[in-house]
């Protein structure tokens, strides 16, 4: 036991050292990487854009699904997510995201996940 202890904290130990050097580098903003608004969405690369859907929505549907395995009811916003974005690929969420920060130049600072809750999930789940 003591030996996976020592594992977890040297993982640990890299993975902070990791994210320092990148955060360095990344033109030491002072942004967060929760603060992915218009500016960094529409300079980022398509490849970019889809693994950052990728892992957001792997995320909450991972609480999803662990949930439902325990019979407990997943909260309103997962569901909303899931079943909100069930339809679309994420190609299809990244072009709508793409096409709103394009039809609104002022509203560059508006995150990312914002902009998907308002503009693609809330009129789905609303309607």
């Amino acid at each position: 036991m003591k030996k996976n202890h020592w594992i977890v904290v040297l993982l640990v130990a890299v993975f902070l050292a990791t994210g320092a050097s990148v955060g360095h580098a990344q033109d030491q903003s002072k942004k967060s990487c929760f603060d992915v608004d218009g500016q960094v969405w529409m300079h980022s690369k398509e490849s970019v854009k889809r693994g950052f859907l990728l892992g957001a929505e792997s995320a909450l549907i991972l609480e999803y699904h662990i949930r439902t395995k325990h019979s407990q009811a997943p909260s309103k916003f997962v569901r909303n997510w899931v079943e909100g974005l069930r339809d679309m690929t994420w190609q299809q969420i990244a072009d709508k995201i793409d096409t709103y920060y394009r039809a609104h130049p002022d509203k560059m600072d508006r995150n990312v996940f914002d902009v998907i809750w308002h503009e693609i999930i809330a009129p789905k789940v609303q309607g």
